[in-house]
């Protein structure tokens, strides 16, 4: 099993339920899209050497979409460490929601995937030197198509999403 990629989120939605709903189909669009076993396993093997059956996840990330004066009030920041003994990098992101609340839904996606990207392309090449078995070079080129396709819709999920 060739994962390397765990990604979630942690969502206050948004300041009305019409905004919330959308928020969190993207947001759940996104994650889908990143923690995609055919894609991360079709993947692996251009960024690991190891033994596949040895993998571990090299990259374990968390969104965390608040509203501002929470994200002010609370001092929140976003965060990474690397973790040597596990060989892995803690990604943990803050995403103000007023930066998307007057964005349509492909808008926001675009937007947030942008901004996703951006700081976690920044985050991965400072730690490069780091991974023991892991290509963060190779990788921020796969993650850039990857986010591409997000941002485009082009991704097929299976996940269902009502109306609250």
């Amino acid at each position: 099993m060739g994962l390397f990629l765990r990604i979630t989120y942690q969502s206050q939605g948004g300041r009305t339920p019409e905004t919330a709903f959308k928020n969190q189909k993207i947001l759940d669009y996104i994650i889908d899209g990143l923690n995609d076993f055919d894609w991360q396993e079709s993947n692996s093997t251009k960024l690991t050497t190891l033994d596949p059956q040895y993998s571990h996840i090299a990259i374990d990330a968390i969104l965390r979409f608040f509203l501002s004066e929470n994200i002010e009030g609370g001092n929140l920041k976003s965060f990474y460490r690397y973790l040597k003994k596990d060989d892995k990098l803690i990604i943990d992101q803050m995403l103000t929601i007023d930066k998307y609340e007057d964005l349509s839904e492909d808008e926001t996606r675009k937007a947030l995937c942008n901004d996703i990207f951006l700081y976690f392309k920044e985050v991965i090449l400072k730690y490069k030197d780091r991974f023991l078995d892991f290509n963060a070079v190779a990788f921020i080129p796969l993650l850039e198509e990857r986010f591409g396709d997000i941002k485009n819709g082009k991704l097929v999920s299976t996940r269902k999403y009502e109306q609250w």
